[in-house]
């Protein structure tokens, strides 16, 4: 199942990713709480928007059960502490009753400026994607359909069709021990909103 439900991830302004940050062998021997922070630090280094330092309190804000929509999160970080003054905020290209605090604007890189209000969300959305990658593969190996023979493996779900990489993969069936948590190789998508789900061929159970 998506997150948030089906409708279509809004991505950020665009911004240069880093084409080398890019997909890692599925992490299998870590915890949940590593799986969070691989993920967080995928994201901060592929998309340049905020810097390192801020990485714990990323980690902080990606929740377990994934309820609440990161815009709401990131909403509320930006609107607690001290404020831009109006011209510090003018500077930035925003209105003077727009929210960013003086903390938020800390975690910023160059290029997170250009964004100030969607850089920490799209950072957010990018690793919560990952992060729902890892928990689909883990609910599904621990499932007893990996072992019915009606299972043919693991199907791309993707959102962006658009990118020249994720989108001809919409559909395609690979194994699950092929299938990495990790946004993949040369994907142009900031958030690499794609996901997996069980192929099951239902004729082969309905024929048994």
């Amino acid at each position: 199942m998506w997150l948030f439900g089906k409708t279509k991830v809004q991505e950020a302004p665009p911004t240069e990713l880093k084409r080398h940050a890019v997909s890692q062998p599925p992490i299998v021997a870590l915890s949940h709480t590593e799986i969070k922070r691989q993920a967080v630090r995928e994201a901060i280094s592929a998309l340049g928007l905020i810097k390192p330092s801020a990485e714990d309190t990323m980690v902080g804000f990606l929740g377990d059960e994934m309820e609440i929509d990161p815009r709401q999160t990131l909403t509320a970080y930006r609107k607690g502490g001290e404020q831009l003054s109006k011209d510090e905020k003018r500077a930035l290209g925003l209105r003077s009753n727009a929210f960013l605090s003086r903390r938020a604007h800390e975690d910023l890189t160059e290029a997170g400026r250009e964004v100030p209000l969607k850089a920490h969300e799209t950072v957010l959305l990018r690793a919560t994607f990952t992060l729902n990658r890892y928990r689909t593969l883990q609910s599904i190996k621990a499932s007893d359909i990996v072992a019915d023979k009606a299972f043919k493996g693991i199907s791309y779900d993707v959102l962006n069709a658009s990118c020249p990489v994720c989108g001809p993969l919409s559909g395609k069936t690979i194994q699950i021990e092929d299938a990495s948590i990790f946004p993949l190789k040369g994907c142009t998508c900031a958030t690499a909103n794609f996901g997996y789900r069980a192929d099951i061929d239902f004729l082969t159970a309905w024929n048994d």
